[in-house]
């Protein structure tokens, strides 16, 4: 019977013709036949199995194997012994290899005919044991498919007892090899496919033991938590074995992993890193759930520096899956816990702004369901994150732009959103120490790291450092010893100054320079802080002029806070003064009104409680001399308010009025935007607009002198008297002085409490004298009528936006606008800088020239070496962050295959229209990206 199956596979005869011949020798199997015969059928039936040149002879040997082994099985048992399958598993059929697929299809169905025999034992102990030696030889993606089949069709070929865990474990180091090396989209698809069918002998195998599951997770963990040998990482293929772990099991073993002690936190960190990088995995389920659970984890035990680092790595490549529809939905998930959790700083979402736009408008593009609720949610995401990050309009307007036309969450959502998964870090000044190693600003100039609410010291700091004038006043001072304050401001301008580093740290600063009543962590008001800081510095400098010099108070109280932000006003009974622009030095409290006023000014003088006699019309545009101009109107003494005369020893009605009598190099002028609300018994913010004039004009009244002085022709021509104002004393003068606008410090928020700070600045060198125009106090046209014409003084240099690490260039424009593009950003803080004047006369002390204020000498010795030093470690730690950044994301150089844009693959050439287009059509359906 075998030469007569042999000769008709051999025969010319048509298939037809053979396939009846094979038909009457399979019906022939029932007959008796010796065990001789009954071997040659087996070895030409094994034969024709493995070796047939095609697919029929295959199947031809495969129905005669079965037949004949059904019907004379003990003959079988006999033929395919322990020996003969162990020949098959090591050294193949020759000349077919011993990894053959056909030699498991084969193999298969030998076990399948004789699985109820006396036999069978043996042999399946055999497989058992052969199975996980295969494993362990690191089979690729095509065998593993085989075994697989296998395991599942005869499942009693699966490794027992304690073999079941080193079986996962191994198939586990095995998947972790798998790479699709091919572009074609046939091959992306099998691949795909094959790698599934893999990870399931490990559901096949959790299935039946459960306690096979927590030592394959652990093994999985240390496979992803361990630095790759030679440059190579693990496959995202591991991705598809976490999905069959059950999910009621997964609090209980990312507890057992962020407890166990003997994991560190690199370890950790790498393998965090790695489990996002599943998220570009296809086809798996709860990648993105396990991820998260274990960065929850991580927060519950305050390793929270390990969730800076990840989320700073990972978040622009998780936020460039949501391209993609295939993995879209893992990938939003991922993304929002990341910027909720990360609220500590903006750092994480800034680093998504420029990619929002182009994100925006595919997904808009796209218009599948898939998109339509990814963009619901992403909208709503980055609404909350501009309410918890206020304060960044170059930053936001591209956003905002592209999203104007999607629905605001309300205020209650927002809340409600913002406090879903955020943890705190374990100190404040830990964020500082996770920023990523950016370049430095290509404006050149340096940023302050936020320290955890300390937004309202560095727009502070920033705009000091760029007076320019005080800069380089208190980087020339010398022997600080004694000064540990201003010897502290001056290490800090001395950084910010030459420092390569993107950004600096001011926490030694912060430390010794912050109230003791500001409570670490908490925003504060810059105001308050400015005031505070300057107060420090003055009293600390005078101290010492008396301790060193042995100074009377008057002699040392002349210190560099006093001669650059000192002042003198007084309170006189006196005619009304109209003035083009008029700046006043104390700060005040808020008009008592229906309408409450905006006015303030310098922080170190003392309060005055009077209430102004009228409001001005709020309704109206407001500007900054509307609202100094309204805080220097006189007082009207009367009633149970009347001024008791001196002379007389009685109360008469008066006249109060404040006026300048020294005008200071930089004048502070503070915007009370924060009042109490007795209807809702809070404090509120008033958020009405404030234009600010570039050039600031104020009249400063001068020590009696002749009436043919100077400054008295001049107030004759510009600021007379009217009807009804009382004349001046006779030889009573007036001098306008002209001050650039050098800064403005914005808040941006709803509440004091809260919000952030940053600062616009640029540098008045004060070169140029005052050229006509605006610039002369008797012109028609006021200053601050025109702010974006030139008018002399440094009124063209460049502005620059500090906030924070970041910092921009900018312009007056942005200054000017910033309120009308962001209604809760409000100027709070402006700084001008006297623009100094060549007509400085003999006795007239209010006028402040700026010679001498400058100074070239170089650094002390001691702080150019730690300036040199600090920039070294920096470009150490650049070359570290480089190579750790690398470590962490492998997948960001090369995306895999499948992720590639489809718009972007080549086509193959075709020779006939439609045919491999439609093939590849297909193929992308099957993995849920659309094809060109």
């Amino acid at each position: 019977m075998d030469k007569i199956l042999e000769a008709v596979m051999m025969s010319p005869h048509s298939k037809v013709v053979k396939q009846g011949m094979v038909r009457r020798v399979v019906e022939s199997a029932a007959q008796p036949l010796d065990s001789s015969q009954c071997r040659a059928m087996f070895h030409v039936s094994t034969r024709l199995f493995l070796l047939g040149e095609s697919q029929f002879k295959r199947d031809a040997g495969r129905e005669v194997l079965e037949a004949f082994a059904r019907h004379h099985q003990r003959e079988f048992e006999e033929f395919f012994e322990v020996r003969f399958v162990l020949g098959l598993l090591r050294n193949g059929y020759p000349p077919l290899g011993r990894r053959s697929p056909q030699i498991f299809l084969y193999l298969e169905t030998g076990l399948r005919c004789l699985a109820d025999t006396p036999s069978a034992p043996d042999l399946f102990h055999l497989l058992q044991i052969e199975v996980l030696r295969i494993v362990c030889e690191r089979p690729g993606p095509e065998l593993c498919e085989q075994l697989a089949r296998l395991l599942s069709r005869c499942p009693r070929c699966v490794p027992s007892g304690n073999l079941q865990t080193v079986f996962c474990q191994q198939l586990i180091q095995t998947i972790r090899l798998f790479q699709c090396q091919s572009q074609q989209d046939d091959d992306i698809v099998t691949f795909l496919e094959r790698v599934t069918k893999t990870s399931g002998m490990l559901q096949t195998v959790w299935r039946a033991n459960v306690a096979t599951i927590f030592p394959s997770l652990k093994e999985l963990f240390i496979v992803i938590s361990t630095p790759g040998e030679g440059g190579s990482v693990p496959s995202n293929a591991l991705a598809s074995v976490v999905q069959y772990v059950p999910l009621e099991l997964m609090e209980g073993a990312v507890r057992n992993l962020t407890n166990d002690k003997n994991i560190s936190d690199p370890q950790m960190l790498t393998a965090i890193c790695r489990m996002i990088d599943w998220l570009s995995w296809p086809f798996t389920k709860n990648t993105d759930k396990w991820v998260i659970a274990l960065m929850k984890g991580v927060a519950v035990v305050k390793k929270c520096v390990i969730l800076i680092e990840v989320t700073l790595a990972k978040i622009e490549e998780v936020f460039a899956k949501l391209f993609y529809p295939i993995v879209r939905e893992g990938a939003l998930s991922v993304l929002s816990y990341l910027l909720l959790s990360f609220q500590q700083s903006p750092e994480a979402f800034h680093l998504l702004i420029p990619q929002i736009p182009p994100l925006v408008s595919c997904l808009l593009a796209e218009g599948s369901d898939s998109a339509q609720q990814c963009l619901q949610q992403l909208v709503e995401l980055i609404h909350c994150l501009l309410f918890r990050f206020t304060g960044f309009p170059d930053l936001y307007q591209p956003v905002l732009e592209v999203i104007k036309d999607f629905p605001c969450p309300s205020e209650e959502r927002v809340k409600q959103v913002l406090s879903q998964g955020a943890w705190t870090a374990q100190r404040a000044d830990q964020v500082s120490l996770c920023n990523r190693l950016a370049p430095k600003s290509e404006t050149g100039k340096t940023g302050l790291v936020n320290l955890g609410n300390t937004c309202y010291m560095n727009s502070v700091i920033q705009a000091l450092f760029m007076a320019s004038d005080f800069r380089l006043a208190v980087m020339a001072l010398k022997n600080c010893d004694l000064l540990p304050l201003m010897g502290r401001l001056q290490r800090l301008f001395a950084f910010l100054e030459h420092s390569q580093r993107p950004a600096i740290s001011p926490d030694s600063f912060l430390a010794a320079s912050n109230p003791a009543w500001f409570n670490p962590g908490s925003q504060q008001d810059c105001s308050e802080y400015l005031k505070y800081l300057l107060d420090r510095l003055h009293e600390e400098e005078k101290k010492s002029s008396q301790k060193a010099r042995g100074q009377s108070e008057s002699q040392a109280s002349d210190t560099l806070i006093k001669r650059m932000f000192g002042e003198r006003q007084q309170e006189r009974k006196a005619r009304i003064i109209h003035v083009e622009t008029v700046g006043s030095l104390e700060r005040v409290e808020p008009p008592h009104s229906a309408n409450e006023g905006l006015a303030g000014a310098a922080p170190s003088a003392r309060a005055s409680s009077r209430a102004p006699p009228q409001s001005p019309d709020l309704s109206a545009s407001l500007s900054v001399p509307d609202l100094i101009n309204f805080f220097l109107t006189p007082e009207m003494l009367t009633g149970d308010n009347k001024y008791r005369c001196q002379r007389c020893s009685s109360l008469q009605n008066a006249e109060k009025v404040v006026e300048v009598t020294e005008g200071p190099h930089y004048l502070i002028l503070t915007l009370l935007r924060f009042s109490f609300s007795m209807a809702t018994m809070r404090r509120r913010k008033i958020l009405d607009n404030v234009s600010i004039p570039l050039v600031l004009k104020i009249p400063v009244r001068l020590p009696s002198r002749g009436p043919e002085s100077v400054g008295a022709r001049e107030v004759g021509s510009g600021l007379g008297a009217g009807p009804g104002v009382a004349a001046e004393p006779e030889g009573s003068a007036y001098v306008s002085l002209t001050y650039d606008l050098a800064s403005v410090v914005v808040h941006s928020g709803l509440s004091s409490e809260s919000g952030h700070y940053y600062c616009y600045a640029r540098e008045c060198d004060g070169e140029k004298p005052p050229a006509g125009g605006a610039g002369e106090s008797g012109s028609d046209d006021p200053a601050w009528a025109t702010p974006t014409q030139p008018g002399g003084g440094a009124e063209g240099t460049q502005w620059y936006l500090f906030n924070d690490t970041r910092v921009s260039y900018s312009s007056f424009e942005a200054v000017s606008n910033v309120t009308a593009h962001f209604p809760k950003d409000t100027a709070y803080v402006m700084l001008y800088q006297l623009r100094p004047t060549h007509r400085v006369e003999p006795g007239d002390c209010c006028i402040m020239a700026t010679e001498g204020l400058r100074s070239t000498e170089p650094l002390d010795r001691e702080l150019v070496e730690a300036i040199a030093k600090d920039n070294t470690l920096h470009l150490q730690e650049q070359e570290r962050g480089v190579r750790h950044r690398a470590a962490l994301s492998p997948s960001a150089a090369e995306p895999p295959v499948w992720l590639k844009d489809p718009r972007r693959r080549e086509r193959r050439p075709t020779p006939e229209s439609g045919t491999d287009g439609d093939k590849m059509m297909g193929c992308w359906e099957q993995v849920g990206v659309p094809a060109v």
